[in-house]
């Protein structure tokens, strides 16, 4: 049985100040008061756990070397398949990120 799961992160830059005054001087002066985190779209991931995966990727299905995965990751579930005599995997595969619209992520409209 696949299990698939979707994350989205927002895109944004470092935090940037909100010009102020200083109301504690007697002449006020202009000053930092808060901070602003500007966002830029997103990111929306996709992992899929398995239980039973007969195959490991390759180095070529990483992102790195061409392909679409960003991070998979293996765990034997039994040394050995009594039907085909092979090892038994159970996996995380993380696919490349998308990047999207602030506006598609899932309950973005109720913020």
């Amino acid at each position: 049985m696949v299990l698939e799961s979707t994350s989205y992160t927002l895109r944004a830059s470092s935090p940037q100040p909100i010009k102020g005054e200083c109301s504690t001087l007697e002449n006020p002066a202009p000053s930092t008061i808060a901070f602003i985190l500007q966002t830029f779209k997103a990111s929306k991931q996709v992992t899929q756990s398995c239980e039973d995966q007969s195959r490991l990727l390759c180095s070529n299905d990483m992102l790195g070397l061409g392909g679409n995965y960003v991070s998979a990751s293996y765990t034997a579930q039994r040394l050995l398949d009594p039907d085909t005599n092979s090892l038994v995997f159970s996996s995380t595969e993380t696919f490349r990120g998308e990047i999207i619209e602030e506006d598609d992520v899932p309950g973005a409209a109720n913020l």
